[in-house]
């Protein structure tokens, strides 16, 4: 198959416009779940308080009682959602990476799912709360 130039430009600029689109629809699906969101996380037998907070593409989270993160809020990173699953990383004070996928109900107004932090799965149960 033979390409002109203007096939190549033609190309090119549909890649361009598929990537902006793809950009964008990330964008949009985290207004889904921006603002505030707590409640418990589980490991083994123990547990805390965890909150979140999604802004834009990123945020952050906030633990009681879990060793080797700290109790300060941590920023996230690598922030996506797909319409069903919010997936972040962020880094712990002393533990090293904690990354999680959370699923959203149907009614959007709770995420669960499963993290590992620590070498140890943590289990969230999170909320929408109050702005």
């Amino acid at each position: 198959m033979k390409l002109n130039a203007s096939g190549m430009w033609l190309g090119l600029a549909l890649v361009a416009l598929g990537s902006a689109l793809s950009m964008r629809a990330s964008a949009d699906g985290l207004d889904a779940v921006a603002g505030p969101w707590e409640g418990p996380w589980y490991r083994g037998m123990t547990s805390g308080k965890v909150k979140v907070r999604i802004e834009g593409e990123g945020g952050t989270i906030q633990f009681t009682n879990l060793d080797n993160y700290g109790d300060a809020p941590h920023p996230l990173t690598n922030v996506t959602f797909d319409g069903k699953v919010l997936q972040f990383r962020t880094e712990g004070e002393k533990g090293g990476a904690l990354t999680a996928g959370l699923k959203i109900n149907e009614a959007g107004n709770e995420l669960k799912g499963f993290g590992k932090f620590d070498g140890f799965p943590l289990r969230f149960e999170i909320k929408r709360a109050a702005q």
